[in-house]
């Protein structure tokens, strides 16, 4: 009997592993961007920190070797492109190949080209 019981709680524990994660993700978006200008990865991390003081910013990234943004957002969030270009602004930096996607349908995450990005496959 004991057993059964166990049996059963471990299948409802991962049931519950399984199903929280893509709940938690309801309502949020992925938000990725080049950064034109990042010279240094301290650059990056100050770039990243004052993207991260935004409303709404759950986690936010600027790397520095693929100079791509990576941000997730709160549900209902309302930092807009413009907001992430005037934050950064102040260190030199911009934004292009701005894309902003519901997180849970995001798929596999796969940086953005700097050099392609913007382009149709027909200009590269």
């Amino acid at each position: 009997m004991i057993d059964r019981v166990l049996h059963k709680g471990v299948w409802i524990a991962l049931v519950l592993c399984i199903s929280l994660p893509a709940a938690a993700q309801e309502g949020r978006d992925q938000v990725q961007a080049v950064v034109d200008g990042v010279r240094t990865p301290q650059h990056a991390h100050q770039a990243a920190v004052l993207i991260r003081q935004l409303p709404g910013v759950e986690m936010g990234r600027v790397d520095h070797n693929t100079r791509n943004l990576l941000l997730h957002l709160g549900p209902g969030s309302p930092v807009t492109q413009a907001q992430l270009d005037q934050a950064i602004a102040p260190l030199g930096l911009s934004l292009r190949c701005y894309r902003r996607s519901p997180l849970e349908g995001a798929g596999p995450f796969r940086h953005l080209d700097p050099r392609t990005c913007g382009q149709a496959p027909a200009e590269r």
